[in-house]
């Protein structure tokens, strides 16, 4: 499955209304699982660099200002993705019928 999009709007079933946006996401390409791991990543480094830095060395600002540093980078990151290269048109279901559709 080749396309330009790496997330996929997740819509509960049965929902009836005009918010489809306010739904949520799920990866459809490695790309988008590669966010959320860049995500998870930079949260535990500035932690782990927070322990070190802050409580290691008792500089506890700057340990605290590398761990702010981080979480916004790799927040800032996962929401440009999700912003950029989300499907508006169709849900994580209809990907799901079509890769089921194209397994048989």
């Amino acid at each position: 499955m080749t396309n330009q999009y790496w997330f996929a709007r997740n819509i509960r079933v049965g929902y009836k209304g005009y918010d489809r946006y306010g739904k949520g996401v799920m990866p459809i390409a490695w790309q988008g699982r590669a966010a959320i791991a860049g995500f998870v990543l930079a949260m535990l480094c500035g932690g782990l660099l927070m322990a070190l830095v802050g409580f290691h060395a008792n500089h506890l600002a700057l340990g605290i200002a590398l761990y702010v540093i981080l979480a916004i980078a790799g927040a800032g990151t996962f929401i440009w993705a999700v912003a950029t290269k989300s499907d508006p048109g169709k849900s994580i279901a209809d990907y799901r019928a079509e890769r089921l559709k194209s397994n048989l």
